[in-house]
């Protein structure tokens, strides 16, 4: 399969495209082709018509909800109300329900569920425990309450409880999880839980579970979500903030999901979905243990994306904190459209604090662009075990102090900029990296470790900046890489390459070798300020004008040459986005 993108085109355009076919072997048809298509709209159509929803509203029948004065009571019956063209205007408040939207809207009228102003939360968890229970010690520190409904999430104000498998587990606390955990009794109907620090939960705030979903739009399309808070979902095994089921053209905006189960936003299936400007955060996980955490219910994601997942889906200018992994962008399945390639981008999002993974294209990732993106303090900046069919774009993006975790650093797992080791069958890539800054000061960290297990096809890399503590590049994998024009540096100055059991203390033995990086070059970045966030090189760095040209990747850099990493030091005029602020450093 041959796919490729074109970056840096401009919303609600119309583009005349040529496409050049050369092959030494020769070329059957036409060796051009050409074509015209239109990018989406960067504007979304508004609503015609408004209900209105308010904690002191009714759901009477004879109430039909579209004075300001007289609002419905609830979320879900303005969802049954809504036709296409409807704002759903949704006073502060908080709504203990789970909402499902029975109706469509249409590209020109969509459903809106928008909060009016700041403090319309959306709550899982149950009332009455919110509100304060007695609890019964049952000794050792472990208190129990009665419960009438089942649950599989519970938070405090001190962060996310660790659910045990059993009550002698909680009882001894076998899982060090700050600050603490819970057991719930199916058969006796009884919440149990002990808390790390000592004491009563009748002492805390405790949030406990009773609904599965915050919004489920199931098989709709043109329905959006903006402006909310996005709370404490997860009674049974798969709590989600919203989830997208086989939806189209749906968007989730401006909202703060927070302590959800497995997931913020779920998109199973879909195209053209869109997720911006969200805050996607969870408390607790990122000190947890990684051989604990993984498998169990709090393995979760920001934004996950599964099964046949359709084409031109966004996910944007996000922030994820405290998640396992940020974001799973690939599903498992090609779309069902038959189409080959999914067409997703990922890109102006931070990621922070994540146990295992900031990045997680696994899976039928096909034609998937990620750029502009911040990493920080994960373990693994980008996980690609397998990223199959392809090609997977990794391109403009900063990853600063991967391996600064306990996965890294205490439970004994390596960390790297890039993961391509798997257990599966599937070949990873193909795989291109232009114009990222990958840099860690993390100790004893390699700052690109290409381990086993796994099939891969081939890795292109040009234009990087990868610095680690350890070994620039450590690999055992029999991975290709066609790499050249980057910055391999390391700040251990007895290693710099490792390469299939091979150790290579200087750039010139490394070449010699492999005949990579010809042109590339060894030495301290010399950025501005990365602990800071500001990762722009300093006038004397040795990045300044040391990569290649890439038309269509760095156009407008000022200069002999582009600079190495994701942040051009000067911008012509011409850049293609339209501005000189991303990649410059200064913060979009």
């Amino acid at each position: 399969t041959f796919a490729s993108s074109l970056f840096w085109l401009a919303p609600g355009t119309s583009y005349d495209v040529r496409v050049t076919v050369s092959d030494p072997d020769g070329v059957s048809g036409g060796a051009q082709l050409t074509t015209t298509f239109s990018t989406r709209s960067g504007t979304l159509p508004e609503p015609t018509l408004t209900l209105y929803v308010s904690p002191s509203g009714s759901d009477a029948p004879s109430n039909p909800g579209t004075s300001p004065g007289s609002p419905l009571r609830t979320i879900q019956r303005a969802a049954n109300l809504a036709a296409a063209g409807t704002l759903i205007s949704i006073a502060p408040g908080v709504y203990r329900e789970s909402v499902d939207v029975p109706t469509s809207g249409n590209a020109a009228q969509p459903i809106v569920f928008r909060g009016s102003a700041p403090g319309v939360i959306l709550d899982g968890a149950d009332a009455a425990i919110d509100g304060g229970v007695a609890w019964t010690a049952a000794g050792s520190g472990v208190y129990w309450t009665a419960v009438t409904f089942a649950t599989n999430h519970v938070v405090t104000d001190l962060g996310r409880l660790y659910s045990h498998d059993t009550l002698p587990d909680l009882t001894n606390l076998a899982v060090n999880t700050p600050p603490g955990g819970f057991w719930f009794d199916g058969t006796g109907m009884r919440l149990y839980v002990k808390l790390a620090a000592g004491g009563s939960p009748a002492a805390r705030q405790m949030h406990v579970a009773r609904l599965e979903d915050g919004f489920l739009i199931d098989q709709k399309s043109f329905i959006r979500v903006e402006n909310l808070e996005i709370r404490h979902y997860g009674a049974d095994l798969y709590g989600k903030g919203v989830y997208l089921r086989y939806a189209d053209d749906c968007a989730v905006r401006g909202s703060r999901i927070h302590d959800v189960e497995v997931a913020g936003v779920w998109i199973k299936g879909g195209s053209r979905n869109l997720v911006e400007d969200n805050d996607l955060t969870d408390t607790a996980i990122f000190g947890w243990p990684w051989d604990s955490t993984k498998g169990s219910s709090a393995e979760n994601n920001g934004v996950v994306m599964t099964n046949e997942v359709g084409r031109g889906n966004v996910i944007r200018r996000n922030r994820f904190r405290g998640t396992f992994n940020g974001i799973g962008p690939c599903g498992s399945d090609a779309p069902l459209s038959g189409d080959v390639t999914v067409e997703t981008d990922i890109y102006d999002n931070d990621f922070r604090q994540h146990t295992d993974d900031g990045l997680e294209p696994e899976g039928y990732c096909a034609n998937v662009r990620i750029w502009g993106n911040t990493v920080t303090d994960v373990h693994m900046a980008f996980a690609v075990a397998p990223a199959e069919i392809g090609p997977l774009w990794i391109v403009r993006n900063v990853a600063y102090n991967f391996g600064n975790t306990r996965t890294s650093q205490q439970d004994g797992f390596t960390a790297s900029a890039l993961k391509i080791n798997s257990d599966f069958p599937q070949p990873i890539g193909p795989l291109f990296l232009y114009h990222n800054t990958l840099l860690t000061n993390a100790p004893a960290t390699d700052a690109m470790a290409l381990l086993n297990n796994g099939v891969s096809t081939y890795i292109t890399a040009g234009n990087n900046l990868i610095a680690g503590t350890q070994y620039a590049l450590y690999k055992v994998n029999p991975v290709l890489l066609n790499w050249d024009w980057n910055d391999l540096f390391t700040t251990d100055a007895s290693r710099y390459v490792k390469w299939m059991g091979t150790s290579y203390t200087t750039p010139a033995a490394f070449r010699a070798a492999t005949g990579l990086e010809g042109n590339g070059i060894a030495a301290a970045p010399l950025l501005v300020a990365p602990g800071s966030g500001v990762f722009r090189p300093q006038p004397t760095s040795p990045l300044l004008d040391r990569g290649r040209p890439m038309p269509g990747i760095d156009d407008g850099w000022v200069g002999t040459a582009p600079d190495i990493g994701a942040i051009e030091l000067l911008f012509g005029d011409g850049f293609e986005s339209g501005g000189t602020g991303r990649w410059g450093g200064v913060a979009p």
